[in-house]
């Protein structure tokens, strides 16, 4: 699925990648990167990789796929919703599969300047991924032709300014 915002006045001047997903981080991730879209005069493109977060805990339940949609949907609106104040263009993403295949496959697709993505949620989750490969940042990291900001859950909504 994609949703694109309104076009803005003027063409962007550049191309911004960033995750996203229900967590805190993520939506740091998200309210950093709009942060740097305005200065940059960037397009924004928001990625959502549906994945077993996202899917209910019992799969035996009648409504099990219409919760998962409901899940996918509200994260989308979510995003949309923060998206909503920033003044120039945009676009949200959904898709199944890798998320850091997906975030690579969208920045080398628009030539993005950067990948942004939240920390780490933490956990033995967490620690597992790191240690069979699959965290998303370590992937871009190595295997990724694009710089990564790498965004804390406890930091500002804005990008700092430089000299600061």
């Amino acid at each position: 699925m994609r949703v694109d915002g309104p076009a803005a006045a003027t063409e962007p001047a550049c191309h911004l990648v960033v995750g996203f997903d229900r967590y805190p981080a993520s939506h740091q991730a998200l309210s950093f990167a709009m942060g740097l879209a305005v200065p940059l005069h960037a397009y924004l493109h928001v990625a959502h990789v549906v994945d077993l977060d996202d899917f209910p805990v019992e799969p035996d339940r009648d409504d099990w796929e219409r919760r998962i949609v409901e899940t996918v949907e509200r994260e989308r609106t979510e995003a949309c919703t923060m998206l909503a104040a920033l003044p120039g263009n945009w676009s949200y993403y959904s898709h199944e599969g890798n998320p850091a295949h997906l975030l690579a496959t969208i920045a080398d697709a628009n030539d993005a300047l950067m990948i942004i993505i939240g920390s780490a949620r933490g956990g033995l989750v967490s620690v597992l991924e790191r240690a069979l490969g699959e965290s998303v940042s370590s992937h871009l990291i190595h295997h990724g032709r694009r710089p990564v900001v790498l965004v804390p859950e406890h930091i500002g909504t804005a990008p700092p300014v430089a000299g600061r």
